[in-house]
Order: structure tokens, then C-alpha cells, then sequence
């Protein structure tokens, strides 16, 4: 009876354990939130400062800027002499060379000349034969009361074979050239013997070397004017010069290289300078001293707009500008800017 009664108990027990357990399954979907870990709230990262923007600078200072026009040029005789012959015929030979120095009365080339070579040895016979036959009449008019007219006769002859052999030496001197200075050969035609040459064709020129200038001929030549004041380097020294011809002053007979180039006088030019000798001509169009000048690679340029950047207080700011001269590296701030403030560079 008690054996009973203890397993009813049990069996009791039991199903209370077992309808609780239940009980805390069906809760578990609702309440299973508090069976896990609380998750951490997720923080938002940290927000960092924008680094400092640092810019390289130059500060804007005062200066003397000028405009100029760099070129070389080259010494040049102003004293030259173009030789030619005077009559048309064929040329024998020139007996110089380009570059060669000659001295005055020098024969420098002359035309075929056997021929008249030739009627002058004949006519100095026909004079001297003349001359004797001169003599003979003047002794015998003189002397053995011989005819006048004899004697006029014969002083005629006699002058007429003079005349002509002058006539004949003249046109020798006719085919030749010669130098009527001391100087250089700077110029030679390009004919060879045989070739025809005209009269009045230059066949040789030959220049002074003792008179020199300086002579410009590239594309800046119409910058320059008659009396403009330029300097000019030679072997690293300066020299005062004078631009004394121009195209516009180029005799109207002048060959074409001395109607498209600038002449230029140097003052206390030094000794050993030679024709083709170099230098550099400095012309300033433009100066100005103690005025704002800044690199040039600094301005920007949109549309008609010329600006630069500032940096004030920190802060990068565009400022408009006005520029007087430029050069190549450098420009004048007429307006925009002051001294010491800074630019940025780029």
C-alpha cells in the first residue's frame, strides 16, 4: 500500500517537471534575447583634421627691368671697290683668290690680250720706223737745206704712230684689272677662262680691312632706326655703338645683302678685330628702375585676364594684375600687386 502510494507520488512529480519544461520551451522564441550577450553599439570612426596645405612662395620685391633685343653681327669693310672691265670679251684668266690680300696696282684678272698683244708690238716697230724716218728729214732740212715739207711729213707720220700706240695701250689697260688698293679680295665672280664677260660686269671686289663696321642682316633688322644707340660686346667687353644705315638709307646701287642689313658704328673699336669677326648688338627698347617685377612664369593669362596667385593668411586667393614690359623671364606689375606680399609658386 505505501509501494503504491510512493510511485503515484513520483509519477505526479514527474509530469509537473515535465509540463514546466514544457512551459519554458514555448517562451523561449519570445525570451531568447535575454539568453545571449548584449551586442556593443557601434561608434561612428573618429572625424580627423584636414592636413595643412603648405605652398612654396616668393615674396614680391622691387627691381630694374628692361626690354632687350640680343643679335650677332659680323665686321664688314665699308670701304670696297668693285672692279670690272670695261669691254666685252672673253676672259683670259683671274689671278686671285677669295681672301687673298693684294696691294695697289696689283693685275687681279684681264681678258684675252694676244691679239691686241700683238697690234702693239707691231705698232711700237711702225714708230721707231717713224722715228728714224723723222730724224732723217729734221737733220736733212737742217743741215743739207732739205725740203720743209719733207720734215712736216714725217713729224706727222711720227705722231700718228704715237697716238695710235697710246690707243692700243689704253685698251690693253682696258682688259685688265687691277687693284686700286690695299686690301683683301672678298668677292670673285663665277666665270672660268674662256667665258664671255660683260662690261661693267663685276668680276672682283676688294675691300679695305682697316675700315670696318658692324653689319646685321637677320629678322629682327626692322627694329633698328638711323641713330639709335646700341652696345656692343666683344670678347666679353662692351663698346658704345651707332647705327648708321639701315635698309631704308642703302645706296639705290648697292648689292641686295647691304639693302636687308643694319650698319653699325663701334666706337674705340680694339686692335686685331677682322672682317668676320663676330659680336654681340644689345638694343634696349624699354627700361624701368625700382618697379614691381616678378617671374614671368608666375602670371597666368585667360582670355584679356592676367592673374596671379596670393597666398594671404594662409589662404590661396587669385588676384588680377596689370603688366607693363615683359622679357622672357621677367614682367612689370603695374597694378595688383605690393611689395612683400607672396606669391605662390606653381
Amino acid at each position: 500500500m505505501n509501494h503504491s502510494k510512493k510511485n503515484s507520488s513520483g509519477t505526479i512529480l514527474l509530469k509537473g517537471i515535465c509540463i514546466v519544461s514544457a512551459a519554458l520551451l514555448l517562451t523561449l522564441p519570445l525570451t531568447g534575447c535575454y539568453f545571449f550577450p548584449k551586442e556593443e553599439e557601434v561608434l561612428a570612426p573618429p572625424i580627423k583634421a584636414p592636413a595643412r596645405i603648405t605652398y612654396e612662395t616668393v615674396e614680391v620685391k622691387r627691381g630694374n627691368i628692361e626690354n632687350v633685343i640680343m643679335c650677332t653681327g659680323n665686321f664688314v669693310s665699308v670701304s670696297q671697290k668693285d672692279l670690272y672691265f670695261v669691254k666685252t670679251d672673253r676672259l683670259k684668266d683671274i689671278y686671285v683668290t677669295s681672301g687673298k690680300e693684294v696691294k695697289k696696282g696689283e693685275l687681279l684678272a684681264e681678258l684675252d690680250t694676244d691679239a691686241i698683244l700683238n697690234e702693239i708690238e707691231m705698232q711700237e716697230i711702225a714708230l721707231k720706223r717713224s722715228q728714224i724716218l723723222y730724224e732723217d728729214a729734221k737733220l736733212n732740212y737742217e743741215i743739207m737745206g732739205g725740203s720743209r715739207t719733207s720734215l712736216d711729213l714725217a713729224e706727222l707720220d711720227l705722231e700718228t704712230n704715237r697716238i695710235k700706240l697710246e690707243r692700243l695701250r689704253d685698251e690693253l689697260e682696258k682688259s685688265r684689272i687691277v687693284s686700286p688698293i690695299d686690301g683683301i679680295v672678298v668677292y670673285i665672280a663665277g666665270i672660268k677662262q674662256g667665258d664671255y664677260v660683260n662690261a661693267y660686269q663685276t668680276v672682283i671686289r676688294v675691300a679695305d680691312p682697316t675700315q670696318l663696321q658692324l653689319r646685321y642682316s637677320g629678322d629682327r633688322v626692322s627694329v633698328f632706326r638711323l641713330g639709335m644707340e646700341v652696345t656692343v660686346e666683344i670678347e666679353r667687353k662692351e663698346y658704345e655703338a651707332e647705327i648708321v644705315m639701315t635698309p631704308m638709307e642703302a645706296p639705290a646701287d648697292a648689292d641686295e645683302q647691304v639693302k636687308q642689313s643694319v650698319q653699325i658704328k663701334v666706337f674705340g673699336l680694339p686692335e686685331g678685330i677682322r672682317m668676320g669677326y663676330p659680336a654681340t648688338i644689345k638694343l634696349t627698347l624699354e627700361k624701368r628702375e625700382d618697379v614691381i617685377v616678378i617671374p614671368k612664369l608666375l602670371v597666368n593669362s585667360f582670355a584679356n585676364r592676367k592673374f596671379v596667385n596670393v597666398l594671404k593668411d594662409d589662404i590661396r586667393e587669385e588676384r588680377d594684375i596689370e603688366v607693363g614690359i615683359q622679357t622672357s623671364t621677367e614682367v612689370e606689375v603695374i597694378k595688383g600687386l605690393q611689395e612683400g606680399e607672396l606669391l605662390i609658386m606653381r
